[in-house]
């Protein structure tokens, strides 16, 4: 891994949290580029992603597109060797699942944030209306199960479903789409995220145009 590489993303996004996550936890140095304007349709704007979705990690040999590729990158690259636990890696079914609602929450999130704060859709609309539904059903079930998936996860010092599922948690307060306080273990389990160092130097923020 290069001195410092280049994360191109938003301070609002939960996706680019993760990687930021990623490399704070592995003490990787990079330089964060925000892009301001989601409402651009250039890939230049996405680091040359063609899909035109953050975040993007930019390397001398080209960039890497999208979050959970970017923390893989980061971990491959790594000087300091950490016990990172991958989808593959979770022990069994209700573990996956836990990881695929979340991706799912994630992507919902996207869905619900872009199209009614950005585009400012009609929250009444079918297309809105099921995707809150399902957000809901999916923290729900995650609520009645989180405890029993982390009891059962193996040694780590970093697993992808803790650190998407926190930068989805702390994503809702944020983006005021759904209260956490229902899902009391959720709740509980985003409290004692904040608390890791790398949660505090990656908290949410709105990226602001420089004067001048």
């Amino acid at each position: 891994m290069p001195e410092q590489v280049r994360l191109v993303g938003r301070s609002s996004s939960h996706y680019t949290r993760l990687a930021r996550l990623f490399a704070e936890e592995l003490d990787i140095a990079y330089a964060f580029e925000p892009v301001h304007d989601l409402a651009s349709r250039d890939p230049v704007d996405y680091a040359g992603n063609p899909a035109l979705k953050l975040p993007v990690l930019v390397l001398p040999e080209g960039p890497v597109f999208g979050a959970e590729n970017i923390c893989r990158t980061l971990v491959a690259g790594a000087r300091q060797p950490r016990r990172i636990l991958w989808t593959e890696q979770l022990p069994d079914p209700r573990a996956r699942n836990a990881q695929e609602l979340v991706w799912h929450g994630m992507g919902a999130q996207v869905q619900l944030v872009f199209g009614m704060q950005v585009a400012r859709l009609p929250a009444e609309n079918l297309y809105f209306a099921k995707a809150a539904d399902g957000f809901r059903n999916a923290l729900a079930w995650l609520d009645a199960n989180l405890e029993s998936v982390l009891r059962g996860l193996p040694p780590r010092d970093v697993s992808l479903l803790e650190a998407s599922l926190f930068c989805l948690l702390e994503h809702l307060d944020f983006r005021n789409t759904l209260p956490l306080a229902p899902y009391r273990h959720l709740a509980a389990f985003a409290a004692a995220w904040r608390e890791r160092p790398a949660s505090q130097r990656t908290a949410y923020a709105f990226d602001v145009v420089a004067p001048g």
